[in-house]
């Protein structure tokens, strides 16, 4: 039934992207009953009044460069099952356990590195039953063989799953394999090899986007990556010896321009706008970033290790909790 009325709303939105969007927003604010929910949606309205909005284009942009069923299959994965069903999961399980859970996990893969794919499918499995369905997977270094990575996404297909590329060539054959995953959202790193790596990735109908790290708060550089960005989406990723100053201003001016769009760019400040949808569905955030070395840093400079035979993903979330990384936001 949802994947019925989404692709109805898919083919509206490529003969009348103003009508339908509109349609939609009021209809789901209508019936909305999560505060999720309410709030995209409350948002949406506002950021669509404008019969001039940069949004509209974006939309046509998706519905055009995308494989229809691809953007079908993600959207109802992030939609519902990660920010409907899954949330509800997530707010159950935080009742009884008393500790926290994000609404996503963070996971660094490299290839042949001491965190294995089997390992990150343990944390998946165990994700999932307590309402974890969206993944955000650093991809170190491209492999020889996406077999096992492939099989990984294809595994939870109802699940969303974000994948960082490196600055490396992509091959052809591999945009193809990578564009069969059709739960899957693919951001190539704002360098050297992005333009032929979006080219390729455009032409399957992959779902794509543009990941920038950034190391101060210059508005004038956030300003012409916004403007000069390939892709619909923009991902800010704070390099880890920018300062906190610099990563909050950089949170207010995404922000900042998410409400006043120029341009037709969805920029986020990655770690800032997954603790607004944290605090949302939880009231609360929590972060869990798993380095590739199966490392867990807290605040204090101690970390833990998901590597260890015994190790859960309970286990690490309870540790977490106590820590001050799990905090309010403001």
């Amino acid at each position: 039934m949802i994947e019925a009325a989404v692709d109805r709303g898919i083919r509206e939105m490529q003969e009348d992207p103003k009508r339908s969007v509109r349609k939609l927003a009021d209809l789901g604010r209508q019936f909305s009953r999560g505060r999720f929910q309410k709030n995209f949606f409350d948002l949406s309205q506002t950021l669509l009044q404008d019969d001039n909005s940069p949004y509209y284009t974006i939309l046509s942009r998706l519905t055009q460069e995308t494989n229809h069923e691809t953007l079908k299959k993600f959207g109802v994965n992030i939609g519902y099952t990660s920010w409907t069903y899954g949330a509800s999961l997530i707010r159950s399980y935080e009742k009884e356990h008393g500790h926290d859970v994000p609404w996503m996990i963070f996971i660094h893969y490299l290839p042949d590195g001491p965190l294995s794919l089997e390992q990150i499918d343990a944390l998946i499995q165990e994700g999932r039953s307590i309402g974890v369905y969206t993944y955000f997977i650093y991809l170190e270094e491209m492999p020889e063989d996406w077999t096992a990575l492939m099989k990984l996404f294809h595994s939870y297909d109802n699940s969303a799953f974000l994948l960082l590329l490196p600055d490396k060539a992509l091959e052809d054959r591999d945009a193809g394999l990578l564009s069969e995953c059709r739960n899957l959202l693919i951001s190539t790193e704002i360098a050297s090899c992005y333009q032929e790596n979006i080219r390729l990735l455009k032409q399957r109908g992959c779902i794509v986007a543009n990941h920038y790290y950034y190391y101060n708060s210059d508005p004038e550089e956030i300003a012409r990556q916004v403007k000069d960005c390939e892709s619909p989406l923009l991902l800010f990723i704070a390099r880890d010896d920018c300062m906190p100053e610099d990563r909050r201003r950089v949170a207010d001016a995404v922000y900042d321009i998410r409400y006043h769009p120029e341009f037709p760019v969805f920029p986020v400040e990655l770690h800032s706008d997954f603790r607004r949808v944290d605090q949302i569905i939880s009231g609360r955030t929590c972060l869990l970033e798993v380095e590739a070395n199966g490392k867990v840093s807290l605040p204090d400079g101690s970390f833990l290790s998901a590597l260890e035979p015994d190790t859960t993903l309970a286990g690490l979330l309870r540790k977490l909790s106590v820590q001050p990384v799990c905090e309010e936001y403001a």
